[in-house]
């Protein structure tokens, strides 16, 4: 279960159990903010393992381009000794890692724009923590009130601020993890085969630009 899933079971459970009058709002409000400390904590492990593969990933992107270099500078050395089979192999093992260093940079930008959105969304729950912990009397009162005196079509909590938010947080994040989850179930098939099709367009393409880079060693040697 992932970060969004546990803080929004944390809330809504809470939520839920502040609407019970035989709860006591002010034990509840304090259980909250342990459970929601929790959470952030985990989700803080979360985000440095989520920065830690961006790290690796632009590492890997570094390397991957040296290699592509390395075999250039191999396709060179083949051509100069007159073995053009030579060269055309070390030119195609250039272009794999050419290919790889280019999906290793997106793998790592997508990861850096995760960390950068969880970090956004820790900085916001703490913000909310924080009020909560500092009101935590104050809402207790105000949501004794609203379970004797709520109106239909009202808010559950009357004028408790930080509990109202924490309800359209909860409902945002429901949101978010229904978007996500629709996305994997309709575009996952076609995405798999739009990159298999690709796999064969780029594989039929691959001799061609071995040739023509083939070529353009030949006249880089020759001084043309």
């Amino acid at each position: 279960m992932g970060m969004f899933s546990r803080l929004n079971n944390v809330i809504k459970s809470n939520l839920n159990s502040l609407v019970d009058k035989a709860e006591d709002p002010e034990k509840l409000i304090g259980q909250t903010v342990v459970d929601m400390k929790d959470e952030v904590k985990k989700a803080r492990k979360e985000l440095v393992t989520t920065l830690g593969t961006a790290k690796r990933l632009e590492k890997k992107v570094l390397e991957l381009q040296s290699e592509a270099k390395s075999w250039e500078d191999k396709a060179i050395l083949a051509l100069r000794t007159g073995d053009e089979a030579l060269a055309r192999e070390a030119l195609k093992r250039k272009g794999r890692a050419e290919r790889d260093a280019e999906e290793a940079e997106k793998q790592a930008a997508g990861a850096a724009n995760a960390a950068d959105e969880m970090k956004d969304t820790l900085e916001n729950v703490e913000r909310k923590i924080d009020e909560i912990e500092s009101r935590k009397t104050a809402l207790a009162a105000q949501v004794r009130k609203a379970r004797d005196t709520s109106s239909p079509g009202g808010s559950r909590f009357g004028d408790a601020s930080a509990f109202s938010e924490l309800e359209r947080m909860g409902g945002r994040i429901e949101t978010l993890e229904s978007e996500v989850e629709a996305h994997e179930v309709l575009d996952d098939p076609k995405r798999a085969d739009v990159d298999a099709r690709f796999r064969r367009l780029e594989k039929e393409a691959g001799g061609s630009k071995v040739d023509d880079e083939l070529s353009a060693l030949k006249r880089k040697l020759e001084g043309k």
